[in-house]
């Protein structure tokens, strides 16, 4: 099922609507400022578990967080020097996932290594929606493992709406991957080029 929200004021009742959804185990396709997302609460396992069964890919393959606000992606991240805070800033919000070190408050179930992908997206409804619930989604691109991308709400909900609980349709993203940068070493390190320009 598709729910459409306006692109610049999503409508709260339908932003408390998905926040209920989610709330309860939920899984949805959303558009970012990069790719549409399968998402889910990172606290919720059972929900994890689905997005990694829709997809059919390697449970150890890791997924991003996307956070609605630095002082939330500060949760999930250990203590930050500050060269790096400073680069973040320059980062987000944008089409980037930053790699750093775990914090404890990454669930056991996400932590498959001592590093965590962190995403502020540059989009209307990422900021609300996790505003709203007060925690990160978990966020994955919305396709089956080896194939592209899928790009609008139609075609989400035609292939994969009887395995989702909604398709959120908000306008269509950019349809570019984000660039990914590890910032765990000296140096930052592009894992992946996609639509962040790097270097800043």
């Amino acid at each position: 099922m598709i729910l459409t929200l306006h692109p610049q004021n999503p409508q709260q009742r339908h932003l408390e609507r998905i926040a209920e959804l989610l709330r309860k185990d939920g899984v949805i396709a959303y558009p970012t400022d990069t790719l549409y997302g399968l998402g889910c609460l990172v606290s919720r396992k059972k929900a994890v578990d689905r997005i990694q069964e829709i997809k059919g890919r390697d449970a150890k393959k890791p997924m991003s967080i996307l956070c609605a606000d630095l002082s939330m992606l500060g949760r999930y991240t250990q203590p930050l020097e500050t060269a790096t805070f400073r680069l973040l800033k320059q980062m987000f919000p944008g089409p980037y996932t930053a790699v750093l070190p775990a914090s404890r408050e990454v669930p056991r179930h996400l932590q498959n290594k001592q590093t965590v992908g962190l995403r502020i997206p540059d989009h209307t409804f990422c900021h609300a929606i996790t505003a709203l619930v007060g925690e990160p989604i978990l966020t994955t691109s919305c396709n089956r493992a080896g194939e592209e991308p899928l790009s609008n709400s139609w075609e989400i909900d035609e292939e994969m709406g009887h395995l989702l609980d909604l398709v959120v349709d908000c306008g269509d993203p950019a349809g570019q991957a984000s660039t990914v940068v590890d910032l765990t070493q000296s140096e930052p390190v592009v894992l992946r080029q996609g639509a962040g320009e790097w270097p800043l």
